[in-house]
């Protein structure tokens, strides 16, 4: 299979932008799901000097309206609390989802490219696809990145510890006579949000930017090109030189 592939588009910008749009496509998901992080919040009640420490845990798709706190918060009994606000799962996995997407389908076209582009009787349906396609994931990555840095600005909001016990349902525990709720000092990581953030419109330019060279692929862009061959009337036969412009000139003339 070998002796019929194409190693030399890979060195060619179409190519080489669709390896990179490979690779930055498994980083951008994969950091974007990698993301979850904890924090802490102590619990100081009146019954007792010691801080409790609370611990948030939170993961991909970041339903964070669904994640519980065990603890008795100054209470004789156990419960569950959600002190967490917002759900940003669509945001998450939609980003996720076009990156998976664009994984797969750099993965499908550089194997067209290489193995298979050479072989095609005509390559004109395959050219025009490949532009559709590139020029979709590039409308795709720009609007999924964006929803995906409002989702993150908003995730950093609610996993700020002094936001979490002073709103939602944490803050009525924190509010009762005799409970004090303060930064333990441990708070969350989003190192894995913002580079995701990042890699996500880097390859909205990848992608953007490789709409010319597909484009340059098709038939529509040789069309563009063609030389314009200008026809001249051919002289009819017999006509005397000097008839060419439709009279004869005359003897004084010549």
């Amino acid at each position: 299979m070998m002796t019929n592939s194409n190693m030399r588009v890979v060195k060619e910008p179409r190519g080489f932008l669709k390896l990179l749009q490979f690779i930055f496509a498994i980083f951008a998901f994969a950091t974007a799901s990698g993301g979850g992080s904890h924090f802490q919040f102590s619990v100081t009640c009146n019954s007792s000097s010691d801080p409790k420490m609370v611990d948030v845990y939170y993961s991909y798709p970041y339903r964070l309206e669904d994640v519980p706190v065990t603890s008795k918060f100054c209470e004789n009994a156990t419960q569950s609390v959600y002190p967490l606000v917002g759900n940003e799962n669509s945001s998450a996995e939609y980003f996720v989802t076009i990156g998976v997407f664009a994984f797969l389908y750099s993965l499908v076209a550089l194997t067209i490219y290489v193995f298979v582009e050479g072989q095609f009787g005509d390559k004109d349906l395959w050219s025009k696809a490949d532009l559709f396609i590139t020029t979709a994931f590039a409308i795709f990555w720009f609007t999924s990145s964006s929803a995906w840095a409002a989702a993150v600005a908003d995730i950093k909001w609610s996993t700020y510890a002094p936001n979490v016990y002073t709103h939602g349902s944490v803050s009525k525990l924190c509010s009762k006579p005799g409970a004090v709720c303060t930064d333990a000092g441990l708070n969350s990581s989003y190192a894995n949000l913002n580079v995701s953030i990042l890699f996500g419109f880097l390859n909205f330019i990848l992608w953007a930017g490789n709409i010319w060279f597909t484009y340059k692929e098709t038939p529509w862009h040789a069309q563009r090109n063609e030389p314009v061959e200008k026809k001249y009337p051919s002289p009819a036969l017999g006509t005397p030189t000097g008839m060419e412009g439709g009279t004869l000139s005359s003897p004084s003339q010549i």
